[in-house]
């Protein structure tokens, strides 16, 4: 049986050049290393038999960073060949210059490419991500690819946890709900080490824990299971109803 879901993410690398303050992927804590594409396509090929994302988003981290995008877009188009997934690239845009086959695998594809936006007035910032934009710009109009500025800077971010590095806190208002209710990742499921996690904070932290050394309040968390590929409908379709734990 094969379950539909809002989305399916996977993020393909762990290094960002950015460090934006309350990352849900802990990109700012300085965390290295890519996703391998044999890692990724074994994956794919075994969640592709189970689930049929209607938005599949590949991110990081900065996917730009990773040397063989542009197969990793290949890859993920031919795992969900059907037009039913819609496929998104979600780049800051900064190192689009390092892949000029990437063009010809979105069109080709049918992928989006996201830039996100997250300031407009810090100068480093805006520096960095100039070269990209207009980059991508020109992509849109010369190469024909789908090209969406997902703009961040009005919208209200909620940090998913408090403080940097060791210093990291889950917050402790006791109200599984509530949190449900204002969580922004609250459908950004996650592929990762082959596994399904319900979100980014929960797939990434044991990473985290393993170069930190956290507080003994985020042990239950890092007690979360998440779903082997193996499982059977019914674990799947009890996953995937869950809401607030």
């Amino acid at each position: 049986m094969i379950f539909r879901t809002k989305q399916l993410e996977f993020h393909v690398v762990h290094t960002c050049n950015f460090t934006c303050e309350g990352c849900s992927h802990y990109s700012n804590h300085g965390h290295s290393g890519n996703v391998s594409l044999n890692d990724a396509e074994e994956w794919l090929y075994n969640w592709s038999r189970k689930l049929k994302p209607k938005r599949f988003v590949i991110l990081g981290g900065e996917p730009t960073l990773h040397p063989e995008l542009a197969r990793f877009v290949y890859m993920v188009r031919m795992m969900y060949p059907d037009p039913y997934t819609k496929i998104d690239l979600v780049s800051n845009a900064s190192f689009l210059h390092n892949h000029p086959d990437l063009p010809t695998a979105l069109r080709v594809t049918d992928t989006a490419l996201a830039i996100s936006i997250h300031s407009t007035q810090h100068r480093d910032y805006i520096k960095r991500f100039k070269r990209g934009y207009t980059l991508a710009k020109e992509w849109r109009h010369s190469e024909k690819v789908r090209v969406e500025f997902w703009d961040f800077t009005n919208k209200h971010w909620i940090p998913q946890y408090t403080g940097y590095g060791n210093n990291i806190m889950p917050y402790q208002d006791n109200n599984p709900r509530k949190s449900w209710d204002n969580c922004i990742s609250k459908h950004a499921l996650q592929l990762h080490e082959g596994k399904l996690w319900k979100c980014p904070p929960l797939a990434y932290l044991p990473m985290q824990a393993k170069k930190y050394n956290l507080s003994s309040k985020w042990d239950p968390y890092l007690k979360y299971k998440p779903l082997d590929v193996d499982c059977s409908d019914e674990e799947l379709k009890e996953f995937l109803s869950k809401e607030d734990e």
